[in-house]
């Protein structure tokens, strides 16, 4: 006979497909040795020591005048050691009898319910058949606690699902844990915590630990290429000697299987969520933006909420790399933040980047807060008809333009105090314009007007300073670390450049157009160093 523990009151009562319910708990550590169905008026002379009895409660028919039967029964039953009893409704009676009850809570007797479709045999042979087979038992009930288990997969949250039965069948706690310590999810009341620092000291996850009354087994596992900790607890130190290594191993491989089947649900979602931001940056009729509104729901919008159209890029006009993008992605989906996103653009005259529609919320700054100084973002202006969604596309392009050129002047000017986004709605007019300049003649025309003072670096600097100093010449003087007539000098000299007057509206107009990027820049750096 192999080395196995006798089965126990707890081990009977909690295999589901038995159908037991407790009316008077039995004391879970009580040894069961065999299971006898009577209804006969005393059994308990029949029944040997640790057994159960199995009634229907025929003996009870028609014998309410009698009111110390069910006393008598249990005072028998308790005398002679019998494990509990097994009461099955259906047949003559809906409920067990009031006074059995009573009686048996009374003496403190284990009572069960058998569930109506539960015929008594299969208790019998469950019982009967695990002392005689321990092996073979332990190898049906591992069938059922993986079949179980399995059936968390179907769940709206399988992970979750799979722990919480996890810690059904090792009848304690199980938890998954980050690498971190962070607890991704568990069910029962187990030490959690105490669990994680014994496995965070090193201790061997391969063989039991013991933490107070509770048993642990744990093991490491990766996922999506991250690693974890999968722990089971119980204070029923036999359950995880028969049944941890199986709980643990089928666990392992269904949250795999719960692995893969996100990364197809991922994949289809990351289809059909670049199927419906071209739909849209290719333009839909007013008509159709009700259906269009009831798709974005998946993608976490609200229904004519506002919304902006994002491009982003970087300097080096290189891709954006998988694991930002995965980032962008995942923050959004922790945040509640509408996201639709397509890589690398949308056409090939495109940088680079990715493109995106995203909810105008209060997550939208922390998303931002993702991108670094290599990439520059252009936001356009909010808005919450969706068939305008090209346009405002074609603001987002522009006001990555603006972006893009306010990085190049601060590194030109020696500053890394730049900003690398910009909503369109946020910039002044006259940046505005510039930001729709629509050919290379628009620029040129600008290039010429400074073509003389450009070539002159003093000069320029000085010009570009006394612009963003508001025409103060002190000033200027004292951040050039040179005397005032030495600017006013200059001044001159950028007026005989120019064509015309320094004082006079249009030229200074002109000049603010033709360094509009280099005086934003210094603008920038000057206000940064203030804030810091």
């Amino acid at each position: 006979m192999p080395d196995k523990l006798p089965v126990t009151l707890h081990d009977v009562v909690s295999e589901p497909h038995l159908g037991l319910a407790p009316l008077v708990p039995g004391n879970p550590a009580a040894v069961v040795t065999g299971a006898h169905t009577s209804d006969i008026h005393n059994p308990a002379e029949w029944l040997e020591p640790n057994t159960v009895l199995l009634t229907t409660g025929l003996r009870f028919v028609n014998a309410e005048q009698d009111e110390q039967l069910p006393v008598r029964l249990v005072e028998e039953l308790r005398k002679a050691r019998v494990a509990a009893l097994f009461f099955g409704i259906g047949v003559y009676f809906d409920r067990v009898p009031v006074k059995l009850l009573a009686a048996c809570k009374q003496a403190a007797f284990p009572l069960y319910t058998v569930a109506p479709d539960v015929p008594f045999y299969r208790i019998e042979s469950f019982i009967n058949q695990v002392q005689a087979s321990p092996d073979a038992y332990l190898q049906k009930r591992a069938l059922w606690l993986s079949n179980d288990l399995l059936q968390s997969i179907s769940a709206e949250n399988p992970v979750h699902a799979l722990i919480a039965r996890l810690a059904m069948a090792c009848r304690g706690t199980a938890v998954l844990y980050e690498d971190s310590g962070r607890i991704v999810e568990s069910s029962g009341d187990g030490p959690t915590h105490l669990i994680w620092k014994e496995l965070r000291n090193g201790s061997n996850t391969s063989e039991p630990l013991v933490i107070g009354q509770w048993g642990v087994m744990a093991r490491p596992l990766v996922l999506r290429g991250d690693g974890f900790t999968l722990a089971v607890a119980s204070r029923n130190h036999r359950v995880l000697k028969d049944l941890g290594d199986v709980l643990l191993e089928t666990t392992q491989r269904l949250l795999a299987a719960v692995n893969g089947i996100a990364r197809f649900s991922d994949s289809r979602q990351r289809h059909e969520n670049t199927q419906l931001l071209t739909i849209l940056q290719d333009g839909i009729p007013v008509a159709r933006e009700f259906r269009h509104w009831e798709r974005m729901r998946a993608f976490r919008f609200t229904p004519y909420e506002p919304l902006r159209a994002v491009v982003a890029a970087n300097l080096e006009q290189q891709p954006i790399s998988p694991s930002f993008t995965e980032q962008l992605l995942r923050r959004a989906e922790a945040s509640g933040l509408g996201l639709l996103l397509a890589e690398n653009g949308r056409t090939p005259e495109s940088p680079p980047g990715f493109h995106a529609v995203v909810s105008n919320s209060s997550a939208l700054d922390a998303w931002l807060g993702l991108t670094d100084k290599s990439v520059f973002v252009g936001l356009s202006e909010p808005y919450s008809d969706l068939a305008v969604t090209p346009e405002a596309f074609r603001e987002a392009e522009a006001a990555a333009g603006i972006a893009r050129r306010q990085i190049l002047a601060a590194i030109s000017a020696g500053s890394d105090t730049y900003r690398g986004i910009i909503r369109l709605d946020e910039v002044d007019p006259s940046t505005w314009l510039l930001a729709r300049r629509q050919s290379p003649q628009d620029k040129d025309k600008l290039n010429r007007f400074v073509a003389a003072l450009s070539s002159d670096s003093e000069l320029k600097q000085t010009v570009i300073c006394y612009l963003v100093n508001d025409l103060d010449v002190a000033k200027v003087a004292s951040i050039l670390f040179v005397h005032p007539n030495t600017v006013r000098y200059r001044l001159k000299k950028v007026e005989t450049l120019v064509g015309g007057p320094i004082s006079s509206s249009r030229t200074i107009a002109n000049l603010y157009l033709a360094f509009h990027d280099d005086i934003v820049a210094l603008s920038q750096g000057i206000h940064e160093t203030h804030d810091l």
